[in-house]
């Protein structure tokens, strides 16, 4: 599991994360507004990333805020991030289902798209649960199983070797069935809402090269398809995955992903 961990976070540190990550801030803004944040409250922020879509908007809206994240080279901007705001926070190197953290420190436990990469589902949702304190609540969000997003996984799949036995892949938290399974293993019972965000560019040729270029797994994907001639094959049925979902017909792209944003009450 070690072996696996570096893996992740090189794939996390590769491409431009920092850059990306602004097409799921409106993921962020929406989980922000759920959240109730107030002066003084304390919120974890799992699978931070660079900071900017919870981490460092809950700071300034006056929450005492830890980010953590498995991968060292998206902290550093983070920190970057953080300071150009001229917020605190304080941000932890680690794993989401090791979290080095008491229990019942926080009165908001988060994580957008973040946790549900961590190899061992039960795990991950027992350690939100564990350091969100009583009359708190878990949000975590999570790409849904059927749609945009759900068809990228499979394409993904299809093209890249499978994960080590014993790694239960991120496309299970898009079934409510595994949700309530793993959270329910903790004690506690989710509740499930459905949302979508729209991933827009100019041009399809434009969307593409932008995965290819800032999107980690994408880049790791060309690192090991490309010396097998395989590269080109993937970048297209890619483009057909985007061009089957395109809603525009202005020669532009705006792409429907959902996503389902789970609520656990403490």
């Amino acid at each position: 599991m070690n072996e696996f961990r570096e893996r992740t976070r090189a794939t996390w540190a590769a491409g431009n994360w920092d850059s990306f990550s602004s097409t799921i801030q409106p993921v962020g803004e929406l989980v922000l507004g759920r959240l109730g944040i107030q002066p003084g409250l304390d919120l974890l922020d799992v699978g931070t990333g660079s900071g900017n879509n919870i981490a460092i908007p809950a700071a300034l809206r006056g929450a005492n805020v830890v980010g953590v994240d498995v991968t060292p080279e998206l902290l550093e901007h983070a920190r970057r991030r953080a300071a150009e705001a001229g917020v605190e926070v304080r941000w932890i190197e680690a794993d989401a289902q090791e979290l080095p953290l008491e229990d019942e420190s926080f009165d908001r436990v988060v994580s957008t798209s973040g946790a549900m990469f961590a190899p061992d589902h039960g795990q991950a949702a027992a350690e939100l649960v564990r350091v969100c304190r009583p009359g708190g609540s878990v949000v975590m969000t999570t790409w849904a199983a059927e749609g945009f997003a759900g068809e990228l996984f499979k394409l993904t799949a299809a093209f890249m070797p499978p994960p080590p036995p014993g790694v239960e892949g991120p496309p299970l938290w898009g079934v409510e069935e595994h949700i309530d399974e793993v959270f329910g293993a903790s004690g506690v019972t989710p509740s499930v809402a459905h949302e979508s965000v729209r991933f827009e560019s100019d041009s399809l040729e434009t969307m593409v090269s932008r995965y290819g270029n800032e999107l980690g797994p994408f880049v790791m994907a060309r690192a090991m398809l490309e010396p097998q001639g395989r590269w080109d094959e993937f970048r297209t049925s890619f483009g057909e995955l985007v061009s089957r979902f395109n809603e525009a017909d202005d020669g532009s792209v705006r792409v429907r992903s959902d996503y389902l944003v789970i609520s656990v009450p403490r």
